[in-house]
């Protein structure tokens, strides 16, 4: 049995109002650029990858975010093959040794946008279930959230390799394999099929970002909005505690603050990357409860935990993953 993780890399619409988008917008909501992939023996030992790019037919120019992200642009992708000819590279890839083999992926994303593209593309290899390695992490150390890739490589202690930078398809997948070789029994990866998800077609005005935009996400955890923090009560403004906030998710923060008539607030920040790549903001506070107090001491301790041991956590890179994961699904 082989092992074979995969990742893929996807374009957009500038916007939902070009014509193209229009057109196909209702069954193609995100184009792939790159398919990236990782192969493992039966000893779990990486024994190959591989890359390959794709010329976009439909969304033509590369989205300055998605360009920006995997530094794909519309000259590295003007010579690489068309989606089925990419597929059928990748199949003929994967079928090489003659042996069987299970595809993998982190998530749910991938195995949903790959199925989008096969039926646009009227394009229909052969290819076993997907199954989720994320779950099965997640599982294994007893997560009680998902974890992103990065995230989950500082867990087990894998560096950043150099000439590897994430979001490219191939690193992705080859960094995602470097975790799958931590879980103690690989073959219960098997237990964790993923069946693609419709997407839908979204409406640009509920996918706006909401809330203050700010240049970075140093400068949103700077405002004034997570600074000072309102009461729920009085709406007067409190102390954050020396702690300050800890995430909970790559998008998602928690702290307390106290205020000095109605005692400990819990101070929760929402972000996410927008469309121009500047950072929304928004911040809602509200009495703290004793479990809630607890949590919080307990999440910040860990980090301090964690830091203490060595882990980098890179905020910026993790949000903006948070942000390409957002896919539109229906239900």
């Amino acid at each position: 049995m082989q092992y074979i993780v995969i990742d893929l890399e996807w374009n957009q619409p500038i916007n939902h109002q070009n014509r193209t988008y229009r057109e196909v917008g209702d069954r193609l909501i995100f184009e792939m650029i790159q398919i990236g992939a990782a192969k493992l023996n039966s000893a779990m030992e990486i024994v190959d990858t591989i890359s390959i790019p794709i010329h976009p037919t439909c969304y033509l120019k590369i989205h300055p975010r998605i360009a920006r992200m995997t530094h794909l642009g519309e000259a590295e992708l003007e010579d690489a093959p068309l989606f089925a000819d990419a597929m059928a590279e990748f199949v003929a890839w994967c079928e090489r040794e003659g042996e069987e083999y299970t595809l993998l992926t982190w998530g749910c994303d991938d195995v949903s946008v790959l199925q989008q593209n096969l039926d646009f593309f009227d394009c229909h290899p052969a290819l076993p279930p997907l199954c989720d390695i994320q779950h099965l992490f997640s599982d294994v150390r007893k997560l009680p959230n998902r974890m992103g890739l990065q995230s989950a490589m500082a867990l087990e202690q894998i560096p950043e390799e150099e000439g590897r930078d994430f979001h490219n398809a191939m690193n992705d997948a080859y960094y995602t394999a470097r975790v799958f070789q931590h879980m103690p029994n690989p073959e219960d990866a098997l237990k964790y099929p993923r069946e693609p998800k419709q997407l839908i077609h979204p409406d640009s005005s509920r996918h706006k970002p909401k809330g203050e935009l700010f240049d970075s996400l140093a400068s949103a955890m700077a405002s004034t909005a997570a600074r000072e923090p309102k009461c729920p009560v009085c709406g007067r403004a409190c102390a954050l505690e020396e702690a300050g906030y800890v995430p909970q998710a790559a998008d998602k923060y928690i702290g307390l603050a106290k205020c000095r008539q109605h005692g400990t607030v819990l101070c929760r920040l929402h972000l996410r990357a927008s469309q121009s790549g500047r950072v929304a903001l928004m911040a809602s506070t509200a009495k703290a409860t004793r479990p809630n107090i607890a949590y919080v001491h307990t999440k910040q301790y860990q980090m301090q935990q964690r830091l203490a041991a060595g882990w980098h956590f890179n905020a910026e890179a993790a949000l903006l993953n948070a942000d390409r994961s957002s896919v539109p699904f229906e239900g």
